[in-house]
């Protein structure tokens, strides 16, 4: 009696190994790359931080700090006032110093002139 062990048909073999790369590869393009799943880290983490952000400040009242301090404040920078004029000055020696030394005349009276602006915007801002 010899035994007689059967060997599997190569071709029923290759053909089974044919559907199983097919299947490795319809699932391989579900797999993102690596570049994506970086990005998708980035947009969790930012996403998780501004979650945490809008926690942390949901009972956040803020007050006026400088309320009481308010009149001694208008009255020291307020208008017409000495730390106004020292502003003004020190912005008209910068435009000189800047327009002697780069000769250029126009952009320092131009820079002076939207420092000012700056200033009064910025005043009336802050409610001076």
């Amino acid at each position: 009696m010899t035994n007689k062990v059967q060997q599997p048909d190569t071709q029923q073999l290759s053909a089974q190994q044919a559907k199983v790369n097919e299947e490795m590869l319809r699932l391989a393009k579900h797999i993102p790359s690596d570049s994506t799943i970086l990005i998708m880290r980035i947009v969790g983490l930012f996403i998780i931080c501004v979650g945490t952000a809008l926690l942390f400040s949901w009972d956040v009242h803020a007050a006026d700090v400088f309320a009481p301090a308010k009149n001694e404040i208008v009255d020291t920078v307020g208008t017409g006032s000495t730390a106004q004029f020292a502003i003004l000055v020190v912005g008209l020696c910068a435009g000189a110093l800047t327009g002697f030394l780069t000769k250029d005349w126009g952009k320092a009276i131009g820079g002076f002139i939207v420092g000012m602006i700056f200033i009064n915007v910025t005043l009336k801002v802050v409610g001076l």
